[in-house]
């Protein structure tokens, strides 16, 4: 039976044996640490405390983070996480005319969105201390890589 995500992996380790070792595609596994959307939010309004923005430009910037530098954001994602933020008034925008092209949409941090981003950082922090106990916690069962 093969499982799903599964490859299976066939090595000669002399001429006459072959040896079957179990390799499993974590590719788009949470494991993986490449699917971080949930953090999408946190580092959108921090690039918005920094200046107003227009989304592509988010975008733009998301791109450049180290967090994003296999696999670039969602651009779907990060729109709807725009639109949610000014449902939630964490952000407001205003259309920034242009002399040539469409208007397009300015993101700008409000004074609930820093209180927000605030909490974020308490909270990350929080994540940046359990996982530094879990690492600590494989390093025991695993031994260090």
């Amino acid at each position: 039976m093969k499982l799903p995500g599964y490859i299976e992996v066939i090595a000669k380790d002399n001429a006459e044996t072959q040896m079957k070792e179990a390799v499993f595609d974590f590719q788009g596994c949470p494991c993986s640490g490449k699917n971080l959307s949930r953090l999408l939010q946190p580092a959108i309004m921090a690039l918005l405390l920094r200046e107003p923005l227009h989304g592509y430009r988010v975008l733009e910037l998301l791109k450049e983070e180290a967090m994003f530098k296999e696999q670039p954001p969602d651009q779907t994602g990060v729109y709807r996480i725009l639109r949610s933020m000014e449902q939630e008034k964490l952000v407001a925008c205003d259309w920034e005319l242009q002399d040539s092209g469409p208007a397009r949409r300015q993101y700008v941090l409000t004074e609930k969105g820093l209180s927000c981003l605030q909490e974020w950082k308490r909270t990350l922090i929080d994540y940046h201390d359990s996982v530094s106990s879990i690492i600590a916690l494989l390093n025991r069962a695993l031994g260090p890589f």
